[in-house]
């Protein structure tokens, strides 16, 4: 894993910036990888429409009128990421999110040194102490604008409009319904996993093929607190299974409706965390 956290803020890109895309009709999945195991054994027709499930989901996290309130938000975590078997690496974030699609992320590596992620809503970009400041791909901006991340989990028929139910299953025990969620175009499969019971998405499978690999990508979402009346994950562990890569993030405080600029989110803002009212 690079840096702990290379990409847009959302722990799938931290995995995929060396996708090329052009592969979208092949189908990547290679079943027999344990992070399919929820995949290999999900039913059909479950009792439950797409609508419904989607609607329970929104009831869930607080209701449609709180989540239109929230126009922006500060999430400040803590991550842990795994390189090889027993090597850590360590340190903190902090990530914005501004509705519909501008995102930004500072991190903060022990002896204080700085990395900058950004996605203004048309293109990606970063900015490193070793690297400088670099404009990614247009295939990796492209993937970057459809990624979930934690605004967009609250707006998820927007996201993803072409959303359909495939069956249920079980994930960490939890009866769970399953929803494709995939980008063709982009060459990104992606399945999303609702709890039966709580209705909240609690986990995703991601995978993309590449030149000489296909990204296999699990993520799940746990520690769900209620801020400004809408339920967020505090919690995420994701796992890159070709190079068992694991990422752990905590978050410490998330905050709702923080004054952002849409200039703060340009390759041309000022890097690190500072003010931008």
């Amino acid at each position: 894993m690079h840096r702990i956290a290379v990409g847009v803020i959302s722990v799938t890109l931290l995995f995929c910036l060396g996708v090329t895309g052009g592969q979208a009709e092949k189908d990547c999945k290679d079943l027999s990888n344990p992070a399919f195991e929820v995949l290999n054994g999900s039913r059909a027709n479950p009792n439950i429409t797409l609508g419904e499930l989607l609607d329970s989901y929104e009831k869930a996290v607080g209701g449609k009128e709180a989540v239109e309130k929230i126009r922006t938000v500060v999430a400040h975590e803590e991550r842990r990421g795994g390189t090889n078997p027993g090597d850590w690496r360590v340190g903190s974030a902090v990530e914005y999110f501004k509705f519909p699609n501008k995102a930004k992320s500072v991190l903060t590596i022990p002896g204080g040194s700085k990395d900058v992620t950004a996605y203004d809503g048309k293109t990606a970009w970063y900015d490193s102490p070793s690297d400088g400041i670099q404009q990614m791909s247009p295939e990796v901006s492209a993937l970057t604008a459809e990624e979930l991340n934690l605004l967009k989990l609250l707006h998820l028929r927007d996201a993803f409009p072409q959303m359909t139910l495939t069956g249920s299953s079980k994930v960490a025990g939890r009866d769970v319904y399953v929803v494709n969620a995939s980008l063709k175009r982009l060459g990104l499969s992606r399945s999303l996993f609702f709890d039966a019971e709580t209705r909240l998405l609690i986990g995703s499978i991601v995978t993309q093929p590449l030149a000489d690999q296909t990204q296999i990508i699990e993520q799940i979402y746990s520690d769900f607190r209620v801020v400004h009346g809408v339920k967020f994950p505090f919690a995420v562990r994701a796992t890159q299974y070709n190079t068992q890569s694991p990422l752990e993030i905590k978050r410490t405080r998330i905050e709702c409706n923080v004054p952002l600029r849409d200039d703060f989110f340009s390759v041309n803002s000022t890097t690190g965390e500072k003010s931008n009212t």
